[in-house]
């Protein structure tokens, strides 16, 4: 089995997306990016545009899970939460 990775341009907002991203997840055609300022930033890689920012976390995201329609994210502050994302509703279910 072989891979190809290609970059290409994708269509950002005219101003405020400048980040630092310390990881990102693939999920079908959503990529998810998780910043050093607490956001995910969300890509459509079909269509290489940019969706949205979620702010999660006020100390950076370090790590990321997707499971089902869950999400559960490492952050800075030493949190952990979980986000339900179900119908395109972000919740945040629980936090520990």
């Amino acid at each position: 089995m072989q891979y190809i990775l290609k970059q290409g341009q994708c269509q950002l907002p005219n101003t405020g997306l400048t980040r630092n991203y310390n990881f990102a997840h693939i999920a079908g055609d959503m990529l998810f990016a998780g910043t050093t300022g607490g956001e995910i930033c969300l890509f459509s890689v079909g269509n290489q545009i940019y969706r949205a920012t979620m702010p999660i976390s006020s100390n950076g995201l370090l790590c990321m899970c997707l499971q089902g329609d869950s999400i559960y994210i490492g952050s800075g502050d030493g949190k952990l939460k979980r986000l339900n994302i179900a119908d395109g509703k972000w919740n945040m279910t629980h936090e520990a």
